[in-house]
């Protein structure tokens, strides 16, 4: 009986071992989206979100999928693109159809990168979708003389050595955070070359700069070859936990609602909450803040985040505070207060949104 048991169990493990060995020799091949182009067959076309198009919206969404053997779209995830623009790409792309991918004349699944370009043209805009063929998805424009620009969440996953900031004592003292924005470019051996400045706060970018000049990326490959690219490096420096510099989320796979609905209010009350970049784009008159004697006098300086409601007229009608420092708040609530914005339409009529507006605080010596 004992022999019985033990053979048994002896075969369970052979076939689990053979599952396991099937299932890992059957994990998606990668292959360049160029690879790929010749074999769609059924390509849908996204249709442009009205909000993006309000909001005069463009740019570049990139989309990791994986094709099955069929060459239906199995999964799908996003790599990169404005939150107000990816969902639809997504509902397009899982409608595309490919003729399958064959590896020593047999079908097998593939994963790839699809990359869609929203522009607008003309006046109303008209939106067109489309890919560019034979060129990897992740390059998502052109740098300094000419270099391929890929995107922060490629050179992310090929980045081999990292140096977090420290955050400065003077920013610490004076409680000073947000966010830097770097322009880098990569050498071919995976060095960072050159670090510039987008935006930030001049007390800051210093510290970020050097950090990021230690960084150590693999090669990026182009048709096989070593080559010199541009990315970019977004650091958020917070003053919770003591001080952390962080690399936000949001800029690699998050995808956070555009639009919702406000449904606290009575029944007969439509409300909907916006992000910070479509309501900056409807910034009709912005009345800048005026520095607080007593914060200059103290050298303070940081960032003041507000929760608005606008009116359907595009008037300011409520302001509160979420986060900033005592002395800098009601300055920059008062001026906000000021602010108007074209009306937000919803289905063709103007609505009341909620949103949040970022006041910096600078001091320049």
């Amino acid at each position: 009986m004992a022999r019985f048991l033990s053979g048994r169990i002896l075969l369970l493990v052979c076939l689990a071992s053979l599952a396991l060995s099937q299932e890992a020799s059957e994990a998606p091949i990668e292959v360049p989206s160029h690879s790929v182009q010749s074999l769609l067959s059924r390509k849908v076309p996204p249709v442009y979100p009205p909000l993006a198009r309000q909001a005069r919206i463009q740019g570049t969404v990139v989309l990791k999928v994986v094709i099955t053997k069929s060459g239906d779209i199995g999964t799908l995830r996003l790599v990169s693109g404005h939150p107000v623009l990816a969902p639809a790409a997504i509902e397009a792309v899982k409608q595309w159809k490919y003729r399958p991918y064959l590896s020593n004349g047999e079908p097998v699944e593939v994963t790839t990168n699809v990359q869609i370009d929203f522009s607008l043209a003309g006046n109303p805009p008209t939106g067109t979708v489309g890919d560019t063929p034979g060129v990897p998805a992740e390059i998502i424009g052109k740098g300094t003389g000419g270099l391929p620009r890929v995107s922060e969440t490629v050179m992310r996953g090929q980045r081999t050595q990292k140096i977090d900031p420290v955050y400065p004592s003077t920013a610490l003292q004076t409680g000073i955070e947000g966010f830097v924005l770097l322009n880098v470019r990569i050498d071919k051996d995976g060095n960072v070359a050159d670090v510039t400045l987008v935006s930030g706060h001049p007390l800051l970018v210093q510290a970020a700069m050097d950090a990021v000049k230690q960084w150590k990326y693999q090669p990026y490959l182009l048709n096989g070859a070593p080559t010199e690219v541009e990315t970019t490096v977004h650091l958020r420096f917070d003053l919770s936990g003591g001080g952390n510099v962080v690399e936000p989320e949001a800029v690699m796979t998050e995808l956070a609602p555009a639009i919702s609905a406000d449904t606290s209010g009575p029944a007969l009350h439509k409300r909907v909450r916006i992000s910070q970049g479509v309501a900056m784009a409807l910034v009709a008159d912005q009345v800048q803040p005026e520095y607080p004697p007593e914060a200059r006098e103290q050298h303070i300086q940081g960032n003041v985040l507000l929760q608005v409601i606008i009116g359907k007229e595009g008037n300011v009608e409520n302001v509160q505070l979420i986060s900033g420092h005592p002395l800098l708040a009601p300055a920059a609530s008062d001026a906000v207060k000021q602010w108007t914005y074209r009306p937000y339409l919803l289905n063709g009529e103007p609505v009341e949104v909620q949103t949040q507006v970022l006041v910096n605080f600078t001091l320049v010596n």
